[in-house]
């Protein structure tokens, strides 16, 4: 297996996205301190995690000589996957930069409809895409055996039955951590 990045840079919606994806990491053998995270400081996070991804990607792009990863991590919320992630390519071509390409170590983390999605699933609730479920408020910590899980599963524990966004996150996942 190839090394690890040296540094993964992640940028996410909010507490509970910041909570699952470090214990992902974590729990795929990413040592702590080279995982530098940010979520939205407060307004719209959305928009947050579409600003922060071009200014990334740059960085990760200016310093090739460096084991670097980016992970953007966003909602779907009433919108597809690859809604979410043309939104990304079109963030990098306003900002003058090319999409990404098959080398880049770039993932873009999409959970449908949100995170709380993919955590009831992973803690073996029967969910669907569409529907909203209970957030984590003040409780974020409680999805760590679904994290947890999510990362013994990816990429060779699959189920068929896993939601489809939670298959193309582990993909997504496995691009930067390659």
């Amino acid at each position: 297996m190839p090394d690890k990045p040296a540094q993964i840079i992640v940028r996410c919606e909010d507490l509970q996205q910041r909570v699952f994806i470090y214990r992902c990491l974590v729990n795929n053998g990413i040592h702590p301190r080279t995982i530098q995270i940010r979520h939205n400081p407060g307004g719209d996070a959305k928009r947050f995690v579409l600003v922060q991804y071009p200014i990334q990607v740059k960085a990760l792009r200016r310093t090739p000589h460096i084991s670097k990863a980016v992970i953007s991590m966003i909602d779907a919320d009433d919108r597809t996957v690859e809604e979410r992630k043309r939104e990304h390519d079109k963030a990098l071509e306003e900002s003058g930069q090319e999409w990404r390409v098959d080398s880049d170590k770039i993932a873009i983390l999409v959970p449908r409809r949100n995170i709380e999605t993919w955590v009831h699933h992973l803690l073996g609730m029967a969910v669907n895409e569409h529907d909203e479920y209970p957030r984590f408020r003040g409780e974020e910590r409680k999805c760590a055996p679904a994290a947890e899980d999510f990362s013994r599963r990816c990429p060779h524990g699959m189920r068929e039955t896993d939601l489809p966004s939670l298959h193309d996150g582990c993909a997504e996942l496995q691009r930067a951590l390659a």
